[in-house]
């Protein structure tokens, strides 16, 4: 027999290269299996006696190049950080649970300290440097992400069958919620651990302290990846102040301004908003039960969102409504921002006006209209009235879970002739853990943010405007120079609308972009984009909401 001659290699996002694993072939498999696996005799004697003197010491092993925190980088990427206090497990501590019932963390209850392992794309140009929107060459890439791990240190031996420390093999990959396991569970391991022994533990992967008398000495730590959100709310004092505008505004706009701030989640069954406490049950649900679909009234519009990576919900305002909003816009050209044009060339955005091989969106910029929240008074009622509507909130809640603040508001306002834009988003450079998409049991988990257009007017298929390439959120090749410029257009649809539409996408993770506008009558359409800052835990409402 041979032996293996592969190499594990992991794309780092922070520095944009390939970086070898310190991992063993036989560990990378194994963990990337079951969700977890030992290290035997990791640390030294010395920092064994550190550990076991109250934590003395544990700050050096888990910085990332330490003893055991090189192996949280390794699986948790770069700007990892601790969740938690450490715990103290004592030598042959007693139960104080249910032996019918294991108290497990993890499993598809944990999709915000989710496993990903995923392939993608980077591109570069031929000088070697980071490619651009323009093309370039591309290399394919593996990015391996642990959103949250629990490490878990021997400080006294555990026999097979003894350890304090629970895990179920093989979970962290399950899509469907664990049923009740009992302390003998032939699904349940209690691995062997000899102190000094450090066990890794994808926090997605059922795990859970059940000491049962007989078993040693743990101290167990908690860490999450620089994208997850910790396991509780930061300090109220550590946000940032709502707006001085925004002190007049109700307590639902204030929840959304607020985002991660607030103490509170919005909640809506599409008709009325309420607010409740981040602490209600009903809320801050994990992703942990299969949707009965057959009993929901909007299985379709889980279904087509999923399916395409977009949603357009019709007959959301009514004509007074739509007649204001526009008014407060015509009102306040003079504002207009003339985006791939004059000084804002050098915005970065390269995918607007003059567009290199792209003649059919070229154009002459776009014309935004940025801060619809703070126009002068009666001129952004119409778009505050918007900022946390029940039908826009009800959607969000089941998309990306409540807890989200609203981050950009800006009325596009193309005249005939204005740029199109180049398609962008999707699985585009770099492949990043920002554009993973995933559902579970009925219900999205993504770090992308939501995209939410309201159409003021009509758009027939020949104006232009918005397009899109459905499915593009869980592509597996990148974007194909020709599709970006939109001169091929067989995988892009363009989305006629009726005024009082309102179009929902994934901003980060879908492949979208823009035709020139080609229609007599000016393009008026309200654009939201709503997302997570990293302040609250994820929170999915319960069926009933």
């Amino acid at each position: 027999m041979g032996i293996d001659t592969y190499t594990v290699n992991h794309w780092n996002e922070a520095t944009h290269v390939h970086e070898p694993s310190i991992l063993t072939i036989e560990q990378n498999f194994t963990f990337d299996a079951l969700g977890f696996i030992v290290l035997p005799q990791l640390l030294s004697p010395a920092e064994l006696s550190a550990c076991r003197d109250s934590g003395d010491g544990l700050g050096d092993l888990c910085s990332e190049a330490g003893t055991v925190g090189r192996y949280v980088r390794e699986l948790g990427g770069d700007g990892f950080r601790q969740d938690g206090p450490a715990r103290h497990v004592p030598a042959a501590a007693a139960g104080g649970y249910d032996e019918a019932s294991l108290p497990l963390e993890g499993g598809a209850h944990t999709l915000d300290r989710a496993y990903i392992n995923l392939a993608g794309w980077n591109g570069r140009n031929a000088d070697g440097t980071q490619l651009t929107r323009a093309g370039g060459d591309w290399e394919e890439v593996r990015i391996r992400q642990c959103q949250g791990l629990m490490v878990a240190i021997a400080l006294t031996d555990s026999a097979a069958g003894k350890c304090p420390l629970v895990v179920v093999p093989s979970s962290h990959k399950s899509g469907l919620p664990a049923p009740p396991l009992p302390s003998s569970s032939r699904f349940a391991e209690r691995p062997a651990l000899a102190a000094g022994d450090v066990l890794l533990c994808a926090a997605s992967t059922l795990h859970g302290v059940c000491p049962q008398g007989d078993g040693g000495e743990l101290l167990v730590v908690n860490f999450i990846s620089r994208t997850a959100r910790p396991q509780g709310p930061l300090d109220q004092q550590d946000g940032q102040p709502l707006p001085t505008w925004a002190e007049g505004l109700g307590e639902a706009e204030q929840t959304v301004l607020a985002g991660g701030n607030s103490r509170r989640l919005l909640l809506s069954d599409g008709t009325t908003t309420w607010l409740t406490s981040a602490d209600d049950a009903d809320a801050a649900q994990r992703a942990s039960s299969a949707l009965e679909f057959e009993c929901r009234d909007d299985h379709a519009e889980r279904w087509a969102f999923d399916t395409q990576g977009f949603l357009l919900v019709e007959g959301v305002m009514d004509d007074d409504w739509v007649d204001a909003a526009v008014a407060g816009i015509d009102a306040n050209l003079d504002r207009l921002v003339y985006r791939g044009v004059g000084d804002n060339k050098l915005d970065g955005d390269v995918t607007l006006a003059d567009i290199p091989g792209a003649p059919t969106i070229s154009g002459t910029g776009r014309p935004d209209l940025k801060d619809l929240f703070q126009l002068p008074a009666p001129h952004n009622a119409p778009f505050l009235k918007m900022l946390a509507h029940p039908a826009v909130i009800q959607r969000l809640n089941w998309m990306i879970g409540p807890g989200y603040r609203v981050t950009q508001n800006t009325a596009l306002c193309h005249v005939k002739g204005s740029s199109g834009q180049m398609l962008h988003s999707g699985n585009a450079n770099p492949t990043c853990i920002g554009k993973h998409y995933e559902i579970v049991n009925g219900r999205v988990h993504t770090r992308s943010g939501i995209n939410v257009a309201w159409q003021l007017n009509d758009v027939g298929p020949d104006d232009g405007g918005f397009v899109v390439v459905p499915g593009s959120h869980k592509s597996c090749y990148p974007l194909p120079h020709s599709v970006r410029t939109c001169n091929e257009r067989a995988p892009i649809r363009h989305i006629p609308m009726r005024r009082g539409s309102v179009l929902f996408f994934l901003g980060g993770t879908v492949c979208h972009g823009a035709y020139r506008w080609e229609a007599e009558s000016p393009r008026r359409t309200a654009l939201f984009t709503y997302g997570h800052d990293g302040r609250h835990p994820f929170a999915w409402p319960s069926n009933k909401l």
